[in-house]
């Protein structure tokens, strides 16, 4: 993600040497755009994925709540609901709509390039992305108060809603760095169903349910009651690992179908890429060892400073 800028800046350039600028440009010399997107853009990602993978935990939070007749569970994922909630609608739509206004200001050619060519894309994004939000509110403000069939099924909505959001716009982000045969025959289907659509949905899918899992990590530890805190704490750790591992052939494959400008990039060609890449693996080596020490095998030592410490090497994993 921290590339993201990089990349755009790269694509608008290329767009721009066909024509005439006819927008005003927000010239940043020193720290330079590309690295006020990114800053904004790795944010909300990190937040925005959890919108999707959190979706799924809460579901499945709940089941084993209802299944184990436990109010203890129960009263977390309800918790957990509420910190869900306010985080993704607000905290997440905040920088959604800030990734929107620094990529204007930093290339309007280019943003009203993307709307104009997967206009319709962006249109469906917004119906699911209300769904969404009705969703996640009649999630939490009716916990407890109808019957678990019909909750269980308003989360399943809104799982449904968030992840066909992910789907929608990961079409139109890997358009950017793989347009395929776009460049010979454009159309809109024919840019959205790019080269790396599918390892790039699978890849972000997987990472979504694994910060799902992160993030229910944390609110475990805040949790008082000793045995559903190592409940949960486990649940979580289990549930991150399995996604992380499905997470990871999926972004091998991403990584071989990208042209070879970027793939030598990512190779090695640049310095900046290679050193971001291994922060990020060691980040997530970090991340990982928290989880399965101090998650799986010990679920006791799940306190505010761990899991404080496991969601830092999650978000700089996510960042490089």
């Amino acid at each position: 993600m921290a590339i993201f800028g990089m990349f755009f800046s790269y694509f608008t350039d290329d767009l721009q040497r066909g024509g005439s600028m006819n927008y005003p440009v927000w010239y940043l010399p020193g720290i330079g755009g590309g690295f006020l997107i990114a800053l904004i853009a790795v944010l909300h990602v990190f937040v925005s994925h959890f919108a999707v993978g959190g979706g799924l935990y809460l579901i499945y939070a709940e089941k084993k709540g209802l299944s184990e007749k436990n109010e203890g569970i129960l009263a977390f994922t309800k918790r957990h609901a509420r910190f869900f909630l306010l985080l993704t609608v607000v905290f997440g739509s905040i920088t959604g709509v800030g990734i929107w206004f620094i990529i204007a200001l930093i290339n309007p050619a280019a943003t009203s390039f993307l709307i104009h060519t997967f206009v319709f894309g962006w249109a469906a994004e917004w119906v699911f992305f209300l769904v969404e939000i009705v969703a996640a509110f009649v999630y939490f403000y009716f916990f407890g108060r109808m019957d678990s069939a019909t909750h269980l099924k308003i989360g399943w909505m809104y799982f449904f809603a968030a992840w066909m959001s992910l789907l929608l716009i990961n079409g139109i982000i890997c358009f950017m760095l793989t347009p395929g045969d776009w460049l010979n025959e454009q159309g809109f289907w024919r840019g959205f169903f790019n080269p790396s659509f599918w390892p790039s949905l699978f890849f972000r899918t997987f990472v979504s349910i694994m910060l799902a899992g992160c993030y229910g990590y944390l609110t475990a530890s805040w949790t008082r009651d000793q045995q559903v805190r190592e409940a949960m704490t486990r649940f979580s750790g289990k549930w991150a690992l399995a996604a992380l591992l499905l997470a990871v052939p999926f972004g091998v494959w991403y990584v071989l179908v990208l042209p070879e400008p970027a793939l030598s990039l990512v190779l090695g060609k640049s310095p900046t890429i290679v050193v971001s890449m291994q922060w990020g693996i060691g980040a997530l080596v970090g991340c990982v060892s928290i989880t399965v020490i101090a998650g799986i095998l010990r679920p006791g030592w799940n306190m505010k400073p761990v899991a404080g410490a496991a969601m830092l090497c999650a978000l700089v994993a996510m960042g490089s």
